[in-house]
């Protein structure tokens, strides 16, 4: 009845063929919908592309300054509309003042943090590609991702998460993301800062991970200010391995 789809996939960042999948899900009668909270509606616009319904967590970078806990469900089609919009009032799904007001400011700067972030992410990942103490980078903005040729196809940036695998496995990768100073070690994603987090620590995520996997969530630090943190930490993580 319904085929639910990620692309960039959260944490390993692969690339979804969205165009294709939503025209199978269709001839098979299936409604098509797609998280779009990596990329958001700058970078990736999923109806235009198949989609029936598209997911955001505003939480993370449409509101973008780690501050609200709130969500955005977005459909054209009258029908799906009245049905979304009946399931909110009954369920009482429906945002308070203070989060509504925090989240239209987030968007005010959506366009210039998200460039801001994505740049940094680009560099990023082009310099842990070399870094000795990694050995894999996922980032669709690297020309040799193996989803780099999709994603340009249908996105018009390719977002500000990164993930890499820390040589050494869990060890290393728990030290590297212990051991940074600007960089904040958290959970969440999407805000102005920074942050970072080995996925595989949580028993939900662990059996279907790289135990060495890093997600960074990139922000609009100072691009060198983000390496020099990047390059101690990995430094130290390398220290356990």
């Amino acid at each position: 009845a319904l085929l639910w789809l990620e692309s960039p996939t959260n944490p390993r960042n692969g690339i979804a063929d969205l165009r294709a999948l939503a025209r199978g899900a269709r001839e098979r009668g299936a409604l098509v919908a797609v998280d779009n909270t990596y990329p958001t509606p700058l970078h990736q616009r999923p109806l235009e592309l198949g989609a029936d319904v598209v997911v955001h967590s505003a939480t993370k970078l449409l509101s973008g300054h780690s501050d609200v806990l709130l969500g955005a469900t977005v459909a054209t089609r009258p029908d799906l509309c009245r049905a979304l919009r009946q399931q909110r009032s009954l369920r009482g799904a429906v945002p308070g003042p203070m989060e509504t007001f925090l989240a239209i400011r987030g968007l005010r700067s959506l366009g210039v943090r998200l460039e801001r972030a994505a740049a940094n992410a680009q560099e990023l990942a082009r310099r842990l590609r070399h870094h000795p103490d990694v050995e894999h980078v996922r980032y669709p903005g690297l020309p040799d991702d193996p989803g780099h040729e999709r994603a340009a196809a249908q996105m018009d940036g390719f977002g500000a998460m990164v993930a890499f695998e820390v040589r050494g496995g869990a060890a290393p990768a728990e030290a590297t993301a212990r051991a940074t100073r600007l960089i904040v070690h958290a959970t969440s994603l999407g805000g102005i800062e920074t942050t970072m987090e080995r996925r595989a620590r949580w028993a939900d995520e662990g059996d279907r991970l790289p135990p060495g996997l890093l997600r960074l969530s990139v922000g609009c630090e100072h691009v060198d200010d983000l390496w020099d943190d990047l390059a101690h930490a990995l430094h130290i993580g390398s220290l356990v391995r």
